[in-house]
């Protein structure tokens, strides 16, 4: 377990959970008002990251609505009360899971801190992107060296447009929380997307695309 500071604003990062995800949870140290970045499996270890910050969360920022990101929804809810913020358009969550939608350009308050919605779509049809000053947790849209798995080209093309339209204009030294494995710098992303961008490319790439390979 990692918990790192910026002023106020604390993540806690654990894991792994469930299908190698990530576990975040963010906390106003202002207010001691906290969140869950996804809700991946192995529910347990969500509920110990929150423990060690000594935090209740109240809310679950969901990036989407992919199973592993999702498993602990129910359960986290039963414990905390948490409410679920999430794009309406995510296809796979419950009914009844869905408490406040969240579009591109709002906002979700965690006490005293503001996190910005960004949505992102490709991986799936809502992916969203939360942002916090320099902090920004991608879910399954961005990794280090290259975008998340893509079911067609046409999505590929989608999620590539929201990489380079929403993230890749962060500032370069913000740091990218991805729902899976290390984390990166949106400058270190460009660096690497420049040499995708640079290439000629199958007509029906999509999968799993790798910047400096694909």
């Amino acid at each position: 377990m990692e918990t790192i500071f910026d002023g106020n604003f604390q993540v806690v990062v654990a894991g792994p959970a469930g299908f190698a995800n990530n576990i975040y949870v963010v906390v106003d140290r202002s207010t001691n008002e906290a969140a869950f970045i996804d809700a991946p499996d192995e529910v347990e270890k969500s509920i110990e990251a929150a423990e060690s910050a000594g935090v209740r969360p109240s809310k679950i920022l969901l990036t989407h609505s992919h199973g592993d990101h999702t498993a602990s929804i129910d359960a986290l809810k039963e414990r905390y009360n948490c409410l679920v913020y999430a794009d309406a358009n995510e296809p796979w969550l419950k009914p009844g899971q869905l408490d406040e939608p969240v579009s591109h350009g709002g906002e979700v308050r965690v006490g005293n801190l503001s996190f910005r919605v960004l949505s992102v779509p490709g991986h799936t049809p809502g992916s969203t992107t939360f942002v916090h000053g320099k902090h920004a947790f991608v879910g399954d849209t961005l990794f280090p060296g290259g975008p998340g798995h893509s079911r067609t080209h046409a999505d590929l093309q989608q999620e590539i447009a929201s990489i380079t339209a929403h993230l890749h204009t962060l500032p370069d030294d913000t740091t990218i929380y991805p729902g899976h494995g290390t984390r990166a710098t949106i400058g270190a992303s460009k660096a690497e997307y420049a040499v995708f961008a640079s290439k000629g490319h199958d007509a029906d790439l999509h999968g799993d695309v790798d910047w400096a390979k694909s």
